[in-house]
């Protein structure tokens, strides 16, 4: 199955990328689209084994990024950052006595905020307690992309932070 991704991915990443910019995406939310799309085509028979297999990978592949775009489009008309502004209030009621703690929760709130969109989106939600389920269903991906987005913000946001210290 890791050897049908990779496959995947070399042969599809670059051109589903340009296709979600061509889209409107911003490039770090295209090329997380074209991954997504690729992890989605790969998964999806462990997830339904009953489904009938994909028999075009290419279409499918777009079809899959363009609902990505879409989707990411909608969503960010309807998202606001109640949830980064509940998360700030929320850490500042419990560092406020500690101002080292403050000032550390408010630079991790900046790094959240510096993060591309969907990653952004994906790791306040976690922050905040949601499932992987609930992630998926609240960005209208699958758990699988919820993850991976989770994942890369995670890393993103560390790599952010500790770069900060230097």
């Amino acid at each position: 199955m890791a050897q049908h991704a990779m496959s995947l991915r070399k042969r599809y990443y670059v051109e589903l990328a340009r296709f979600a910019v061509k889209l409107g995406a911003s490039v770090p939310d295209a090329r997380a689209f074209a991954d997504d799309a690729v992890a989605e085509l790969v998964v999806r028979p462990l997830k339904d084994p009953g489904r009938d297999p994909v028999r075009n990978e290419r279409p499918w592949l777009y079809r899959t990024v363009r609902q990505m775009v879409m989707s990411a489009r909608r969503h960010r008309q309807r998202f606001d950052d109640r949830d980064i502004g509940q998360l700030g209030d929320r850490l500042c009621q419990t560092t406020w006595g500690a101002p080292d703690l403050h000032l550390e929760a408010v630079e991790t709130l900046r790094a959240i905020g510096a993060l591309p969109e969907d990653q952004a989106h994906a790791v306040t939600l976690s922050v905040a307690g949601h499932s992987m389920d609930t992630i998926a269903e609240i960005l209208d991906i699958s758990v699988s992309a919820a993850k991976q987005r989770v994942s890369r913000g995670r890393r993103r946001l560390l790599a952010n932070l500790e770069g900060r210290d230097r």
